[in-house]
């Protein structure tokens, strides 16, 4: 996982994302691939977010609803609809979102910390005359 106080104090680039109609974003650095929803195995006592496993290169690998896993209301993915591969220490976690909206170059003074620590969203984008972006922690999107 990248560290937020980078992208704080120096600025750089998040992938932006909605999940139902709000908008969300992971540091550049957390995303290692953006790919087609993949068919899943079904794990019959996983958490409603969690949508089963894939096969990846021999490994299995999770791949959850992001919009589920937020506690947003539930809703019909489409063409548009594709996977973030977040990569966590040595871990991959595969998060349906609703579509990627684009890579943004941020500011230093653009980001402000969450007040919460260890919280899901590390931080807020906000930008006048744009959409905030609540930059999320894979980490902590991936746990079960």
């Amino acid at each position: 996982m990248a560290d937020l106080n980078e992208l704080i104090e120096n600025g750089g680039q998040i992938l932006t994302f909605m999940a139902g109609d709000e908008m969300f974003g992971f540091y550049i650095l957390d995303v290692s691939d953006i790919i087609e929803p993949p068919e899943v195995t079904k794990i019959p006592t996983a958490p409603p977010y969690v949508l089963g496993l894939m096969n990846h290169r021999g490994k299995a690998v999770p791949v959850m609803d992001l919009r589920l896993r937020l506690g947003l209301p539930a809703g019909e993915y489409d063409e548009r609809s594709c996977v973030i591969v977040a990569e966590i220490n040595t871990m991959l976690c595969w998060l349906l979102v609703d579509r990627v909206t684009d890579v943004e170059n941020i500011s230093p003074g653009d980001i402000a910390r969450s007040p919460v620590d260890n919280g899901i969203v590390r931080g807020f984008v906000v930008r006048e005359g744009k959409p905030r972006i609540s930059v999320l922690d894979p980490s902590v999107v991936a746990r079960t």
